[in-house]
Order: C-alpha cells, then structure tokens, then sequence
C-alpha cells in the first residue's frame, strides 16, 4: 500500500536467508589450528586493520619494562668539569666541550642526562663569560 505523493525507492524487503548453509562441525571452517605450524601474520593485515604490533609493543604493558637509558658520560663530565670551573678557572672549556658532546649524545635517545649536560654548558659558558670580563677589564685599566 503506498501513500499518495509517495514512491518507494525499492520493492517491498523480505526476509534475510543466508545464502550459504551454516558450517558442520567437520568442515574446514572448524579445523584445529595446529600450533607448531604457525600461520603467516600477513594472513590477518587487511587495509582496515592496524599493523601488527612489535614485539617491543606487544610487551610493552606493566611488569614488561625495559631498562633504563645509561647517562651520557659526556654529559657528567661536563657538569663536573664545570662545578670544578667555578673554582679552578680551566676545567670550564672542558665543560664546555663535554656539554656539547653530551647534548649530541643525548639528541640521538640513546642516553639521558640532557639536563647534565646543559647545566655544565651554562656553567662553562658562564665561567668563560666572567674569566673574559676580567681579562677585558684588566686590559682596558692598563690603557
């Protein structure tokens, strides 16, 4: 029955009849997977799906931590060199040197201690800073 000014985009809907029959226990569809003869992974990726995961990633959840990153021995002898520049005047270049070795280091993720080696850059800098003032101050007194 239709309604005046009304027309169906299609027939009337029947009912849903599977077209293939319900799979018996013995078919294939219900095969023992057998365990020691693995299936390709590449079976499951579809353009739908995500890529399967690593295994860093498959073990990656709680009481699967990995070890933690060394510090940059670059970076602490910067820092170093750089508490001992305050007091000794040479080792601040050292600092200087090492924080930039341990800031390249750092930059790769292979090691921690970035704040190390920027502590001992800025006091290397600084020690620098203050030894070149001296230096300028004293020349320009002797004019």
């Amino acid at each position: 029955m239709t309604t005046p000014g009304f027309t169906p985009l299609s027939g009337t809907p029947t009912a849903y009849r599977p077209t293939t029959p319900a799979p018996h226990p013995g078919d294939s569809a219900h095969e023992v997977v057998d365990l020691k003869r693995p299936v390709d992974p590449q079976v499951y990726v579809t353009p739908y799906s995500r890529p399967l995961p690593s295994y860093e990633e498959t073990f990656a959840g709680p009481g699967y931590e990995s070890r933690p990153l060394p510090a940059s021995p670059f970076a602490v002898a910067a820092l170093v060199c750089g508490i001992v520049g305050v007091f000794l005047l040479i080792p601040a270049l050292g600092a200087i040197v090492l924080g930039h070795l341990g800031l390249r280091q750092t930059s790769r993720n292979t090691h921690t201690g970035r704040g190390l080696a920027t502590g001992g850059l800025v006091l290397g800098y600084a020690v620098a800073t203050v030894v070149a003032l001296v230096v300028l101050a004293v020349w320009i007194s002797e004019l």
